[in-house]
C-alpha cells in the first residue's frame, strides 16, 4: 500500500458523503451514454481529475484527455484505431497522469450515484479498455492500472479491484464486475493507479450496467505427486463470477475432499473431478483431471510366445539404472541392468523391473509454514500489526488472510491448509534491493556433496508490479529473480536445486529485487530445504509361453537337375500355415524349412527334395575392392558357356557371395562367386597432451602413423577442449578419425584482505579451490607462503600465483595499512619506552584528544607520534584516561581511549 492511498481515501469519504447526504438528483436509468455518442463529461458520466483538451490538436500532456474517434487526433504519436462500438464512433482517450490515484470516470452527469437499482439484486458493470501508446510494454509500470470503487454495493466479484490495461497487440479488452446493490442508488468510480509519463496511455468505451451476474467460471492448476505411491500432489481451484457466496469446493475421484478454499492437498496418482456452485446453484466443474508421477516407468506390453522363441522387453522412464528379475528365474537375463532384455523363457514368467532409490527427505527449514508464528526466521522488514489506513512500506505480518491485515489487499487463504498462517509483505522501495525479506535464523546443517531442493510458495496480494524474488545460499545466488504471478491469490511453487559441495551449513536468504512503491505486495508460505527427492519405481510384465507342434507334409519325389518343381503347400496336413525357405532349387538336392506363421505355436518342419548331380558353371574371379568402390556387372555367361542370371544385387559395402542361376534346360546347377569388399581403416595418430588455455598448439600431422594422408577440421582452438576430425584423402580405403585435445582453463580467483583477529591477512577467494596450489610473494618478490591465506605486516604490493591442473594465473594486491591494533596507554617518562602515542604506521590526517569533560586538549594535523601527554599549549596533562578521534586518510575514522600514566 502506498502514500497515494491517502488521497484516494479522502476522495472516497467525500464520494460516500455525497451519495448519502447530497444525492438528490439521481438519474432514472441504470446507465446512459456509455458509448460517449450523446456527449462528453456531464452527460451520463463525469471526468474528475483529468483535463479536457478542446480542441484536439495532435499533442497532449500527462493528466489530459479527449473525446475522439481516433487516438491519433488527440496525440499524433498514439496508435491509430477506431472505437469499440462501431469502429467509427467516440471513445475517451487519456494521457496517463504522472500522479497516481486520479479519478477519470464516475457514474452520473454530476459524478454521483445513479438510481434504477433494487437493493439485494445482483448487477454487472463492464467497460472496454485498450492501450494507445507503443511505450506500453510487458513492464507493468508502463501499463495503465485501473482501480474501481463502488458505493452502496457489496459482494464485488471478482474481489481484485485493480486491472492492468492490455498490451497494444491485444486491442480492446473487456473488464467486468458483478455486485449486489445495497440501496436503490449506486455509484461506480474508476481511477488510474500507476503514475508515470512513460506509457500509461489508454482509451475506454462502451460502459454498461445490466441486471444479472457475470458468468460463473473457474480455473484450476495441479501439481503431480513426486513418486509412485506418494501423496504430495495438489489441485488448486479458483472460481469467479456468478452469485456470492460460493458453496464448498468438492473433490471426487481417486480421493474425496471438501473445503471453502479450493486448495486440495495430499493427493496421489489418479483421476479427479472438481465442482463448486454459486448462490444461484450455477455449477463450475472439471472432470478427468489426471495426476501422474513424472518419469514413471513404462514397460513394453505383455507378450505371448511359443516355446523356444525370444521376445524383447524394454523399460523407459524411472531414474538411474534398471534391475530386472524373473519369477521363476530366467537364465536368458544376462545383463539385468540393461533397459532392454531379450528373454527366452521356457515357461510362463513374470518379469519385474526396478529403478531408482526411495527417499523420505526432511524439511530443514524451521517454521517454514509459519504455523508457529513470528519465530524461526530473520527479516529486515518491520513487523506492523495494523498498517491502516495507508499501508506501511517495508512492513510484514504473520496472518491467515492478507485482507484482514490490510483492506486493499486481496482475500486469500494460506497455501498449507487454506486456513493457516502465511507471511504477508507491503513491498520495500529501497533501490539497493539488499533488505532481507526472509532468512534462516541460524544456518541450517547440511551434508556435504549432497543435492538439495529449496522451494517456497508465493502469491501476489495486489496485481500491480509483482515482486521479483531472488534466493541466495551462503551468499551465492541460486538463479535470476523469479517474478510473482500478476494474478492475486494464485499460489505458485518456486524451486531451486543446490548442491552443498564442501558446505556443512546453509544460510538461506530471500531478497525482493522489485523496488517500486505501487503494488509489489506479496505473501510467502511453505518454505523448505530438503534433500532432492528420489523415488523407487517398480512394475511387472508377464510373458506367456505356449508349447510348439510340428507341422506334417507329404514327401516330394526326386527330380532331375533342371526339372520342374511345383510350389510347396503353404498349409500343412495338420492345418498350420507358413512359408518355405530357401526358394525351390531344381539344381541341387535341398532340404527346405517350413516356418509357421507367427502366433500358431508350431515348430519348423523340414522337407528334402533330391535333385540329380548337375554341372557347376565356371567364372573368372573378381579382384577385391575397397568399401564403396564401383563394381562392374557380373557376366551372364560362364567361361564354359552356361547362361543365366546373378543374385542378389551387387553390393559394394560388404563382402558378398553371389549366386548364378543357369537358364532352365541347361543341366547346370547354381554357381557362386564371392567378391571381397575390404572395410575402411581408421587412421591412427599420437595423442596430444593437454594444454593450458592460451598455450600454443602445434599443427596436427597430415599423415597418420599408419600412412594415411588427409586434412583436419575444425581449426585449432587453444581456448577450449575440442574434438578434431581427420578426413582421409580419397582412394585410401580409410575412414574419418577423431582426436581430442584437452584445454585446461586458467584458475579464476580474487584476493581479499583484512584483519583476522590481530593479524592482517590476505586470502585467495575461488569459486572452486579443488587441486589449487598457491605461491605468495612480498613486495621484494620473495616467496612468503604456499597456503590459500598469508599474514602480512608491511605495506606494499603482494603477488599471488594460483596453479590448478598445471595451469597458473597471478594477481597483485596493494596493501596500504596492514595494521590491526592501536595502543591503549602511554607512560611519558623519557625512558624511550612507550613515551608517546605512536601512529606513524598509519596515514593520519588529524588527531584530536579530549579530556573526560569532552574538552579538546590536543589537536594535530598530519599526525605521526608527537603527543606525549601534553596540551596544545605544551603543558603537561594530568594522569588519567583521555579520549581520541583519529581521522585516517585511507581508513574509516576511529574513536577510542588512551591512558596516561607517568612514573612517580
Amino acid at each position: 500500500m502506498k502514500p497515494q492511498y491517502s488521497i484516494f481515501l479522502k476522495r472516497t469519504f467525500l464520494a460516500i458523503a455525497f451519495v448519502i447526504l447530497g444525492n438528490c438528483q439521481l438519474n432514472a436509468q441504470i446507465l446512459s451514454n456509455g458509448n460517449f455518442e450523446s456527449g462528453g463529461s456531464g452527460v451520463g458520466f463525469l471526468v474528475h481529475d483529468y483535463t479536457l483538451i478542446n480542441p484536439l490538436n495532435g499533442t497532449s500532456n500527462p493528466g489530459f484527455y479527449g473525446r475522439t474517434t481516433n487516438p491519433t487526433i488527440m496525440n499524433s504519436t498514439y496508435i491509430s484505431g477506431g472505437d469499440h462500438t462501431t469502429g467509427t464512433g467516440n471513445m475517451l482517450v487519456f494521457d496517463g497522469a504522472s500522479v497516481g490515484n486520479k479519478f477519470f470516470w464516475t457514474t452520473g452527469s454530476t459524478g454521483g450515484a445513479i438510481g434504477g437499482f433494487t437493493a439485494g439484486t445482483t448487477y454487472t458493470f463492464s467497460y472496454w479498455i485498450k492501450s494507445v501508446s507503443n511505450a506500453v510494454t510487458e513492464d507493468s509500470s508502463t501499463r495503465a492500472n485501473i482501480g474501481i470503487f463502488f458505493v452502496n454495493a457489496n459482494g464485488i466479484n471478482p474481489t481484485n479491484l485493480n486491472n492492468l490495461a492490455p498490451l497494444p497487440s491485444e486491442g480492446w479488452k473487456k473488464i467486468s464486475y458483478s455486485f449486489v446493490a445495497t440501496a436503490n442508488n449506486v455509484m461506480v468510480r474508476l481511477r488510474t493507479i500507476n503514475a508515470g509519463p512513460i506509457g500509461n496511455d489508454f482509451a475506454v468505451d462502451d460502459f454498461s450496467i445490466t441486471e444479472g451476474a457475470l458468468p460463473f467460471t473457474g480455473t484450476y492448476s495441479s501439481i503431480n505427486p513426486t513418486c509412485p505411491g506418494a501423496t504430495d500432489g495438489s489441485i488448486n481451484v479458483s472460481a469467479s463470477g456468478g452469485f456470492l457466496p460460493y458453496g464448498n469446493y468438492n473433490l471426487t475421484g481417486t480421493a474425496t475432499q471438501s473445503n471453502t478454499t479450493g486448495i486440495f492437498t495430499g493427493l496421489g496418482e489418479g483421476t479427479y473431478n472438481i465442482t463448486v456452485s454459486d448462490a444461484n446453484n450455477q455449477v463450475y466443474s472439471e472432470t478427468n483431471i489426471v495426476l501422474t508421477v513424472q518419469n514413471d516407468l513404462i514397460l513394453s506390453s505383455a507378450a505371448t510366445i511359443c516355446e523356444g522363441e525370444t521376445t524383447a522387453l524394454s523399460a523407459t522412464g524411472g531414474i538411474g539404472t534398471y534391475t530386472w528379475t524373473a519369477n521363476p528365474p530366467d537364465s536368458s537375463i544376462t545383463n539385468p541392468n540393461s533397459a532392454t532384455q531379450n528373454v527366452s523363457p521356457t515357461v510362463t514368467t513374470i518379469y519385474t523391473v526396478t529403478s531408482g532409490q526411495a527417499s523420505d527427505p526432511t524439511n530443514l527449514v524451521v517454521n517454514g509454514d509459519f504455523s508457529q508464528g513470528n519465530v524461526g526466521f530473520i527479516t529486515e522488514y518491520s513487523e506492523v500489526a495494523d498498517p491502516s489506513p495507508f499501508g506501511v512500506q517495508s512492513s510484514y505480518f504473520i496472518v491467515t488472510n492478507p485482507n484482514n491485515w490490510f483492506a486493499p489487499f486481496s482475500s486469500c487463504g494460506d497455501h498449507t491448509t487454506g486456513t493457516g498462517n502465511m507471511m504477508v509483505f507491503d513491498g520495500s522501495t529501497d533501490p539497493t534491493g539488499t533488505i532481507k525479506v526472509w532468512s534462516t535464523e541460524t544456518p541450517v546443517t547440511v551434508e556435504p556433496n549432497t543435492d538439495y531442493t529449496f522451494s517456497y510458495y508465493i502469491a501476489s496480494v495486489a496485481p500491480e508490479n509483482p515482486a521479483k524474488i531472488e534466493i541466495t545460499i551462503n551468499g551465492v545466488s541460486l538463479a535470476t529473480p523469479v517474478t510473482a504471478p500478476s494474478t492475486t491469490c494464485l499460489w505458485t511453487l518456486v524451486s531451486h536445486n543446490w548442491n552443498s559441495g564442501s558446505n556443512t551449513t546453509a544460510d538461506i536468504t530471500m531478497f525482493n529485487r522489485e523496488f517500486v512503491g505501487t503494488g509489489n505486495d506479496f505473501a510467502i508460505d511453505d518454505l523448505s530445504l530438503e534433500e532432492t527427492v528420489t523415488c523407487i519405481y517398480q512394475k511387472t510384465v508377464t510373458v506367456t509361453v505356449n508349447e510348439k507342434i510340428t507341422p506334417t507334409f507329404n514327401s516330394v519325389n526326386a527330380i532331375c537337375e533342371g526339372g520342374t518343381l511345383s510350389a510347396l503347400p503353404t498349409t500343412s496336413l495338420n492345418g498350420y500355415t507358413g512359408v518355405w525357405s530357401p526358394a525351390l532349387n531344381n539344381q541341387d538336392t535341398t532340404t527346405y524349412t517350413f516356418t509357421p506363421t507367427a502366433g500358431q505355436c508350431a515348430s519348423t518342419a523340414e522337407l528334402t527334395i533330391v535333385v540329380n548331380v548337375p554341372v557347376i558353371p565356371n567364372f573368372t574371379a573378381v579382384n577385391p575392392i575397397c568399401e564403396g568402390e564401383t563394381l562392374t556387372a557380373l557376366p551372364t555367361t560362364s567361361t564354359d558357356g552356361f547362361t543365366g542370371s546373378w543374385s542378389p544385387a551387387l553390393n559394394n559395402q560388404d563382402t558378398t557371395t553371389y549366386t548364378f542361376t543357369p537358364t532352365a534346360g541347361q543341366c547346370a546347377i547354381n554357381a557362386e562367386l564371392t567378391i571381397v569388399v575390404n572395410s575402411l581403416v581408421t587412421p591412427d595418430f599420437v595423442a596430444v597432451s593437454p594444454i593450458c588455455s592460451g598455450d600454443t598448439l602445434d599443427a596436427l600431422p597430415t599423415t597418420s602413423t599408419d600412412g594415411f594422408t588427409g586434412s583436419w577440421s575444425p581449426a585449432l582452438n587453444n581456448s577450449a577442449t575440442t574434438t578434431y576430425t581427420f578426413t582421409p584423402n580419397a582412394g585410401q580405403c580409410a575412414t574419418n578419425a577423431e582426436l581430442i585435445i584437452t584445454v585446461n582453463p586458467l584458475p579464476e580467483f580474487t584476493i581479499s584482505e583484512g584483519c583476522v583477529g590481530s593479524s592482517y591477512t590476505l586470502s585467495a577467494i575461488e569459486t572452486d579451490a579443488t587441486n589449487s596450489t598457491y605461491e605468495w610473494y612480498n613486495p621484494s618478490n620473495i616467496q612468503i607462503g604456499t597456503e590459500s591465506s598469508v599474514v602480512v605486516s608491511t605495506a606494499g604490493i603482494y603477488k599471488l600465483i594460483v596453479t590448478k591442473n598445471g595451469c597458473s594465473d597471478e594477481q597483485n594486491v596493494n596493501v596500504l595499512a596492514p595494521f590491526c591494533s592501536i595502543q591503549k596507554g602511554i607512560s611519558p617518562n623519557n625512558d624511550t619506552e612507550n613515551d608517546n602515542f605512536d601512529l606513524s604506521a598509519y596515514n593520519v590526517n588529524n588527531l584530536k584528544i579530549f579530556n573526560r569533560y569532552g574538552t579538546t586538549v590536543y589537536s594535530k594535523s598530519s599526525y605521526q607520534d608527537e603527543w606525549y601527554g601534553q596540551s596544545d599549549s605544551g603543558d603537561e596533562l594530568p594522569d588519567g584516561t583521555y579520549y581520541y578521534i583519529i581521522d585516517f586518510a585511507d581508513l574509516e575514522t576511529k574513536t577510542g581511549w588512551i591512558y596516561v600514566n607517568r612514573e612517580q
